[in-house]
């Protein structure tokens, strides 16, 4: 009986350790998942569906910043760039999308041609038209350029061709045309530039952020294991929380 009760405080204390050292260790994931919790409750009155995300470095974990390197073209007087699929004219994102190929001026026209796109824009560049695979002569498209006549013309895998005036119909181009080609080169010095304008024109709100903040996946797997073992953290303090409890009764 005399060894008894050693034993009893030795297992005891040993309790308590764990307690603690288990409450010190995720505390701060713990108040993670509470604040996180309670932003989520209130973020009709916070706003935080309304209010915008404007870090670069959380559009980059969402993919609404694309990797690489830009690609620019001069076309009159726009500057037409293109970036992981998303098109810019000057420091404005269009609602058009794909792989820069190049893009023409001409007096009331800026034409931007993709791989498998052509959009036409007026003179301010407003959008006016798009001329798809089922109006086009082939795709992919590889090159545009504009000839002596300002007509426009395109290099595809199957041969190049002329876009008739209002660019309902085309034509073989005749042998020998000669086609001042405009395509895009390497914008390294334009990728801040460009940075800045996605996130000033970003529709990301904080509301998304948050829940993925609670739920862990904003930080991916790791996120995730974080939020599990929080939650195991969490029933194993109770458990001991309890057993202190009815021990000290």
């Amino acid at each position: 009986m005399a060894e008894e009760r050693p034993r009893k405080s030795r297992r005891k204390g040993r309790a308590r350790r764990w307690h603690r050292y288990l409450g010190a260790i995720f505390a701060l994931p713990l108040l993670w998942l509470v604040v996180s919790g309670l932003l989520l409750q209130h973020q009709e009155k916070l706003g935080l569906s309304e209010k915008k995300v404007s870090s670069a470095w959380l559009l980059k974990r969402y993919d609404q910043i694309p990797g690489g390197t830009p690609v620019v073209i001069s076309a009159g007087r726009f500057k037409v760039s293109g970036w992981g699929g998303v098109l810019f004219v000057d420091d404005r994102v269009l609602e058009e999308s794909g792989t820069l190929v190049g893009a023409v001026a001409r007096p009331s026209e800026l034409v931007i041609a993709t791989a498998s796109e052509v959009f036409v824009y007026d003179a301010q560049g407003d959008y006016l038209d798009r001329l798809g695979e089922e109006s086009l002569p082939a795709v992919p498209i590889t090159g545009i350029g504009l000839d002596e006549s300002r007509r426009v013309h395109l290099k595809t895998g199957t041969g190049q061709y002329v876009l008739g005036e209002d660019f309902l119909d085309f034509e073989a181009a005749a042998p020998g045309a000669t086609v001042k080609w405009n395509s895009p080169e390497a914008g390294q010095g334009a990728k801040a530039s460009l940075q800045r304008v996605l996130v000033e024109s970003s529709e990301f709100t904080w509301s998304r952020v948050i829940t993925d903040l609670h739920s862990g996946t904003l930080l991916g797997k790791v996120g995730r294991f974080l939020v599990d073992l929080t939650g195991f953290a969490v029933i194993v303090l109770t458990l001991l929380g309890i057993r202190l409890l009815f021990k000290r009764s």
